[in-house]
């Protein structure tokens, strides 16, 4: 023992424990998910610093995309009969190859069915795509091939996976041939394309980019239909086509936007769409020029050997040259592994070897000044960098012009949320708690489209819609009312549903509003949605949480109670001011639509109560809402008004009390 302490005292001993320890932190790091990370930042560096290349001159690419919604009007998913025809023209413009990253599962009508199907059996040159749906549970997990249906697999030419795999953190840089046993859309394509081709069945490797989005020549899904203004036949002859959706939203609440990050979101801060990845893809294969990479046990003999030569020079030498010594080797290895990987198109891992020399010359300082202290014992440092990706909120955008802009209109706005969610969030696992998301937002969404409603946003489990725009309607109000009662509905059986599940009881709580708004396509010139803003909007959603002090489910301003009470049954709540507004407003309770017969008794009582409470009567207003209480023993409201009674008869309010509650919350 006493020749190890003697033998780790001298320059070469700690060089190479440094060097060693070093080495043993850096290895099963460089093995992990964050060490990956680390080294995916220099690999995207990479990538950004390449000079961009011309658009690949096999590839057209024909987008699903808002400019094609615009101008077809039609909602997803189009008919058939629209992707027959399309194919029929590129076909007849002499198209190499016609792909669809669409997958065509479900059948539609007949006859659209069989239109279909013939095109692909006459063009005889369309691929189609298929995916696996994959079910991960604890207990168990399922993977199920989901194909086209058996007459477009017979007419296709051929079939092809049409998964896009993104790394570990979320971005795209990896291609493989074949993904559960099937081979992907790319692979396929190239097969047909150039059979002469022979790519090995596992191939795997880094995708040359030729650049960001849009790197690829192409056009919109309506400019291939356009009878009057048809594309040039140039530019299509002899191209391998892709068909697929181009969007930031998802065209349906439940479905993600089929957009994905590349290496070039950190840069330009857009996403790309899948079908184009396939098609970055297509075109390295044919180049032959996917990007190899280290493999992973040789680089962990490069760690050890560089960490070991590193920490036995820099042993030898003082801090300052040290330090300069560092930073020489830090830029080499840097601009020697970009460089391989701009030029080469190699990528060997700079991040954690340079990590790994910053760490040696600390340990290497470290150690001598603990030396030259005669301290024994040993100290280690490391430096951890934690990189928070971006997050991109899913943009739904319903423009009627694709141009900024937006105009002044009276609309009803809506905001809902779910009391409870936060709570059931921290207690289920996120594959379930999206589950409950989707079953609630897919009858709330169509309950407001059914009744005319625009929907805006969905922010977390809540979401915004408006009535009166982008269509003016004058009874904006009263349709949004109806909404709201129908939704009402649905929650009771979504409650029974969730309860038989296990699940704790959630409620949706909405707040409704009616007044001016700018509504319109906001944003920037690149990115933007149909929404709208304004006063308005901020006291629906103020109004929204007002619910959780009464009790409430569903509660309108005066403005909007205007436009509805001679239909509709509502009780006048309260006078409140809510965060951000000097001006008090008179909030309603919509309970239903009025019927014959008159009011029900209780809602009498509670108004004398309201007018008793107003007048500073406290005695008889707290009689009026026992009585209520007794009629109603679940009124939530009542009890806020008795409680505010009690506690105004031994603490009366100030003389200019006007009867206003101040909502500090939001």
């Amino acid at each position: 023992m006493p020749s190890i302490f003697k033998f780790l005292q001298g320059a070469r001993g700690r060089g190479l424990l440094v060097g060693l320890l070093t080495f043993l932190l850096l290895a099963p790091l460089s093995l992990s998910n964050l060490g990956q990370a680390l080294e995916n930042l220099g690999l995207d560096l990479g990538y950004r610093l390449r000079s961009v290349q011309p658009p690949p001159p096999e590839l057209l690419i024909v987008g699903i995309d808002e400019a094609s919604f615009q101008e077809l009007r039609r909602p997803w998913p189009w008919p058939r009969r629209l992707h027959a025809e399309l194919i029929r023209r590129l076909a007849a413009a002499g198209a190499s190859l016609i792909i669809f990253d669409v997958i065509f599962a479900d059948s539609s009508t007949p006859e659209d069915d069989q239109l279909f199907a013939a095109s692909l059996d006459q063009a005889g040159n369309v691929i189609l795509g298929q995916t696996v749906s994959v079910t991960q549970d604890p207990s168990f997990s399922r993977q199920i091939l989901v194909q086209p249906l058996a007459a477009f697999r017979r007419a296709a030419r051929g079939v092809g996976l049409a998964m896009i795999t993104p790394d570990a953190d979320g971005v795209v840089r990896h291609f493989r041939l074949r993904l559960f046993g099937q081979e992907t859309l790319p692979a396929v394509a190239v097969k047909n394309f150039r059979p002469q081709m022979a790519l090995p069945p596992d191939l795997s490797g880094l995708i040359d980019y030729t650049g960001p989005q849009r790197s690829i020549d192409t056009v919109s899904y309506y400019q291939v239909l356009d009878e009057q203004h048809p594309l040039p036949a140039t530019r299509i002859r002899g191209r391998i086509v892709l068909v697929g959706r181009m969007l930031e939203a998802s065209v349906t609440p439940q479905d993600q936007a089929d957009s994905f990050l590349t290496p070039y979101f950190a840069r330009d801060n857009l996403r790309m769409a899948g079908v184009e990845i396939q098609g970055q893809v297509m075109h390295t294969l044919l180049r032959g020029s996917w990007g190899r990479e280290l493999p992973r046990l040789a680089r962990i003999f490069l760690y050890l050997a560089v960490f070991l030569q590193f920490s036995l020079l820099l042993v030898r030498l003082s801090p300052p040259v040290g330090l300069a010594v560092l930073a020489g080797s830090v830029l080499a290895v840097l601009g020697i592994s970009l460089g391989l990987f701009i030029y080469l198109n190699y990528w060997a891992p700079p991040i954690l070897i340079c990590g790994g020399l910053a760490l040696i010359y600390g340990g290497n300082v470290l150690s001598q000044y603990l030396i030259e202290a005669q301290e024994k014992r040993w100290l280690r440092q490391a430096f951890k960098r934690y990189i928070s990706p971006a997050l991109v909120e899913a943009i739904i955008a319903h423009p009627e012009r694709l141009e900024l802009g937006g105009e002044e209109v009276e609309v009803t706005v809506l905001f809902a949320d779910l009391e409870g969610f936060t709570s059931l969030s921290e207690g289920i696992p996120p594959h379930d708690l999206v589950q409950v998301l989707n079953e609630y937002f897919t009858p709330m969404t169509r309950i407001i489209l059914e009744h005319r409603g625009t929907m805006d946003k969905y922010i977390g489990d809540a979401l915004m819609a408006l009535w009166g725009a982008p269509v003016h309607f004058s009874d904006h109000a009263l349709h949004a009312c109806a909404a709201a009662l129908e939704m009402q509905a649905g929650m009771e059986e979504l409650q029974r549903e969730w309860l038989s599940q296990g699940l704790p009881p959630l409620r949706a709580r909405l707040g409704f509003h009616s007044g001016p708004v700018i509504a319109g396509n906001i944003g920037s010139l690149e990115l933007f949605n149909y929404t709208a803003i304004g006063d308005t909007v901020n006291l629906a959603s103020r109004l929204e949480g007002a619910n959780k002090v009464y009790g409430t489910t569903i509660l309108l301003s005066d403005s909007t109670c205007r436009l509805v009470e001679e239909v509709m049954l509502v009780r006048e709540v309260d006078l409140i001011q809510v965060k951000g507004r000097e001006q008090p407003v008179t909030i309603y309770e919509l309970l239903g639509r009025r019927h014959g017969g008159g009011r029900p008794e209780w809602l009498e009582i509670f108004a004398a109560g309201r007018e008793a409470y107003k007048r500073q009567d406290w005695q008889e207003a707290l009689g009026h809402f026992q009585t209520v209480l007794r009629l109603k023993p679940d009124d939530q409201a009542a009890v806020v008004f008795l409680g505010r009674c009690l506690h105004f008869q031994q603490q009366p309010p100030p003389p200019d009390w006007q009867g206003v509650y101040v909502l500090e919350s939001k």
